[in-house]
């Protein structure tokens, strides 16, 4: 698993807390730690993955501290230059955003609006990874 250096830590939280969902999003994910409901929890992990590293990039970028709202779709709009956001990464995006957008999200029962698709997971992991590596240096 990779790791911010320790001069990091304190610098960029949002970009922390990223790379450790994103990597609870992955070991749930992984086939052999599937259990029943693990994919609500997983793609939950993944989604909020992209919200924390849209933060961090923008943190990064702009020198401020971001907004406090969970839209990732609205967040992905406010700062698509900062993170470099193709339109297929919008997508996949507003897509994460869909399954995680009924009265009690991913987080409680609930009928998401989409589908769970295994390209979906796929795409936004690379955006999450893709920005890690693009803007900050691990170890």
């Amino acid at each position: 698993m990779k790791q911010l250096p320790k001069d990091h830590y304190n610098q960029w939280p949002f970009v922390r807390k990223s790379l450790a969902f994103l990597e609870a999003a992955k070991l749930l994910d992984d086939p052999q730690n599937r259990s029943i409901d693990s994919w609500e929890v997983s793609y939950y992990s993944l989604s909020h993955s992209v919200e924390l590293i849209i933060k961090g990039v923008a943190q990064l970028k702009t020198g401020q501290e971001p907004p406090r709202e969970h839209d990732k779709q609205h967040l992905s709009e406010m700062f698509r230059k900062e993170c470099g956001f193709s339109d297929d990464e919008m997508e996949t995006i507003r897509q994460l955003k869909e399954l995680n957008n009924g009265p009690g999200g991913l987080r409680y029962d609930n009928q998401a609006k989409g589908d769970f698709l295994p390209s979906t997971f796929a795409e936004g992991v690379q955006i999450v990874e893709r920005l890690i590596e693009e803007n900050f240096q691990f170890q």
